[in-house]
């Protein structure tokens, strides 16, 4: 049996913010809304975390930690545009990942969980909060709010069916400034902890089990979005699953400077989105050196249909967007040359 990780809430941000130096967020100024998106980007990182470090004006020093340059489109669409939305009555808005889609519930000074769609090793998982929804915020919320609520329903891992209660509580329970390093340090940030916890049992109780998850999102004016996120999952369960596991993994927007790891810096790093695309898409790539560069795409026959020029570029990130209207439905591939590195990725236009 594949491993099982309870991944849900990490894919999204809980908590949109605009953080000011108040460090109050309101409804108006926090919440996500239909064509919102962000690139959250994973860092490695083998570095102790000072995630016990809370209260006010204090200091989170993670320096040192490095970027492993994967990259993950996240958008929030009309529920009219996800063919689950009716299985998540109330629903206002959802958030849509290659690997997950949350149902979310927006109404008066508050904002609802209602389930998510989960992909992971291979595996599918439904987490649908029908009898009690996750209530992750009641605003305004500033410096020592805090909220916990009881959550149920109904879950499905593969085929397997059963039912969930449990509690998920949110604390604002620090404000300070984060260094990531010399070159991204933020002097306004409000830090959220969330704490999740479910007791599940499927097939009649045949197989029962638990799952924890703990996030902190650190907010800041730089961004709507968590300019850091720290997020610690754990699955227990016996049966046919057989399981006591640990997922830990961190993420940082696409516009956060942080360090390269030393294998990657022959290579150029990249991510096309959207993928499949239409008439255009978006290039987002890092460049640890200074040269020039051509960006190509090339058909399935090998044929270079479209290249763009860019020259003497310095280090650093890059978000370039690229008309596509003049391409045919298909596969292609993209590729990005440098005098010394290079990267490929495959390209899907839909039309």
């Amino acid at each position: 049996m594949k491993k099982l990780y309870f991944i849900g809430l990490s894919m999204f941000a809980l908590f949109q913010s605009n953080a000011q130096t108040s460090y109050t967020l309101t409804q108006t100024n926090s919440e996500p809304v239909i064509g919102d998106a962000y690139l959250p980007r994973l860092i490695d990182t083998t570095t102790a975390l000072p995630m016990n470090i809370s209260g006010s004006s204090v200091t989170w020093n993670l320096t040192g930690l490095v970027d492993s340059l994967a990259t993950d489109s996240n958008k929030y669409i009309d529920p009219s545009a996800d063919a689950n939305s009716g299985n998540y009555p109330g629903v206002t808005i959802v958030q849509s990942s290659p690997t997950n889609i949350a149902y979310f519930k927006s109404s008066m000074n508050q904002y609802e969980l209602l389930g998510m769609d989960i992909t992971f090793n291979g595996m599918t998982a439904n987490v649908n909060y029908n009898t009690n929804s996750a209530l992750l915020a009641q605003y305004p919320m500033s410096m020592g709010y805090s909220n916990t609520d009881s959550v149920k329903g109904a879950i499905t891992i593969s085929t397997f069916a059963g039912t969930f209660i449990g509690t998920i509580s949110t604390t604002a329970d620090g404000t300070g400034t984060l260094n990531l390093n010399g070159m991204s340090s933020f002097s306004n940030c409000l830090r959220l902890k969330t704490v999740q916890h479910i007791d599940f049992s499927l097939m009649g109780g045949l197989e029962t089990g638990t799952m924890d998850q703990v996030i902190y999102n650190y907010y800041s004016s730089f961004s709507k979005f968590p300019v850091l996120t720290v997020n610690y999952n754990h699955v227990m369960a016996g049966g046919v699953f057989a399981v006591d596991d640990t997922l830990f993994n961190m993420s940082t927007l696409s516009s956060v400077v942080i360090g390269v790891k030393e294998n990657k810096l022959n290579d150029i790093i990249f991510k096309a989105y959207p993928n499949p695309a239409n008439n255009e898409i978006n290039l987002y790539f890092v460049l640890v050196k200074d040269e020039s560069y051509s960006f190509e795409v090339i058909n399935t026959l090998g044929q270079v249909v479209k290249t763009v020029s860019m020259p003497n570029l310095h280090a650093g990130m890059y978000n370039e967007t690229i008309n596509t209207s003049d391409l045919s439905s298909g596969v292609y591939t993209i590729k990005v040359n440098g005098k010394s590195s290079q990267g490929t990725e495959k390209l899907v236009i839909q039309k």
